[in-house]
This record gives structure tokens, sequence and C-alpha cells, in this order.
């Protein structure tokens, strides 16, 4: 059996970071890990953005990205929807075509 791996993005407020990861930090079982970086979003949706991020023409966020077994991802997104029902988490799913470490 091949096992299919997906990359699961996920974009939250910056203030979300510390809560998000130990939510994640705490799924059982565990994930195999992930990635996060702060990033800057660009483009329409500026009406929740602070004054500061209106002026510079970006908004702050905070980005995640899990590479999981595909039967892992609807485990991860249920768990965030019943933490985060309200913090307009943005998230997709890519396939993950091949994965390795040079050594």
């Amino acid at each position: 059996m091949t096992l299919i791996l997906k990359r699961l993005t996920l974009l939250a407020a910056r203030e979300l970071e510390e809560t998000l990861v130990e939510a994640l930090l705490d799924l059982q079982p565990a994930l195999p890990g992930f990635t996060t970086a702060l990033v800057a979003g660009h483009g329409e949706g500026f009406a929740r953005a602070s004054v500061q991020e209106s002026v510079r023409g970006r908004i702050d966020r905070l980005q995640l990205w899990i590479v999981l077994p595909e039967g892992d991802v609807k485990r991860v997104l249920d768990l965030l929807a019943a933490r985060f029902a309200h913090s307009r988490l943005r998230w997709w799913v890519e396939p993950v075509e091949a994965m390795g470490e040079l050594a």
C-alpha cells in the first residue's frame, strides 16, 4: 500500500500562534511535525486590518505547513474547526508528490 501524503497549509492571525501551535502539539496521535513562519498577506480584504496594516498595504499572518497522511487531514481540520470556530482560520490542502532528506 502506498502512503498518500498531503500538505495542509493554515493561515491565521499572528495572535493565535501560541494557542494554535499548542493545539497541534497536543493532538493524539501526534502529528509528524509542522513548520511555522510569519508572513504578510496582500490583496483584497482589508476590512479587518489594523491601521498599521492598512497603511503598509499588507496583513500580518502566521502560516503553518503540515505534511501528513491523507487520512489525517480531516482529523486535524475537525480539531481546528472545534477549537477555532470564529478565528477566520484559512486553510488549503495540496498533494505531496515526493518527500525526502538529502544527507
